[in-house]
């Protein structure tokens, strides 16, 4: 089995903001992003940056060196999803395997290659969507949190979670497959492009929509993620 696990292409879509306003250590939380990736993903890898409305261009300079990235840069105004959708489209065009949806306030340590070996060894990760675990209670709805990772591959029901209906997994770090990905996006799209849940309610939107065909979503207790929640984010969607 590990002989073939090294044919496995994965890609991490990040999302990335930078502003003196609201997030002025957005770059460097991107580089720690990236250099937490590069020093522990053991599977061919692709990365693609999604500047989200930034001031300015990314200073490709200050990021780590003989680093292969793709940079999209995107000033549009379509949200926290547009900006996901973007990512996810980079990685199918680049026939990823395992994609990894993400945002730079994370820190990606070993556990990464426990998660990719864990989706594309499931029997399910066709039709699936996958979380990790995090100690980050302002983040982790409470059937994600814990404080190391384990062993464990947990199925989640479309049962109201932590008082919302669908809300199975947070939408803070999501995995799937590019098969996955092609079988419930609409117009290259996999969450909705509707302004009302372009910057919340996404998780809610994409279980409501694509549960009813088939759509599973697992908690992968192997990956143990750090999540830097910072209050950024829910600044930018008031703006």
């Amino acid at each position: 089995m590990e002989q073939t696990l090294p044919q496995v292409k994965v890609g991490f879509s990040v999302t990335n903001h930078y502003s003196e306003k609201i997030r002025p250590n957005g770059r460097e939380l991107l580089k720690e992003y990236l250099v937490s990736v590069q020093n522990s993903c053991k599977y061919p890898f692709e990365v693609f940056i999604i500047d989200n409305q930034s001031e300015n261009m990314l200073d490709e300079s200050k990021l780590p060196s003989n680093f292969h990235y793709h940079y999209v840069k995107d000033q549009s105004i379509g949200g926290l999803t547009h900006a996901w959708n973007l990512g996810i489209r980079e990685a199918v065009k680049h026939k990823c395997d395992v994609i990894f949806n993400t945002n730079e306030d994370l820190i990606i340590n070993e556990s990464i290659n426990d998660f990719v070996s864990a989706i594309w060894n499931h029997k399910y990760k066709n039709v699936s969507i996958y979380g990790p675990v995090s100690n980050d209670e302002g983040v982790s709805t409470h059937h994600q949190r814990r404080d190391e990772a384990g062993t464990k591959l947990i199925e989640t029901t479309n049962d109201p979670w932590d008082g919302r209906q669908g809300y199975a997994l947070n939408g803070f770090f999501y995995g799937f497959t590019r098969t996955m990905v092609k079988k419930f996006w609409i117009d290259e799209n996999l969450f909705s492009p509707e302004q009302w849940c372009s910057w919340n309610g996404q998780e809610i939107e994409i279980h409501d929509r694509c549960w009813p065909l088939g759509m599973r979503s697992f908690i992968a207790e192997q990956c143990f993620v750090e999540h830097m929640k910072l209050k950024d984010w829910q600044h930018f969607r008031s703006c």
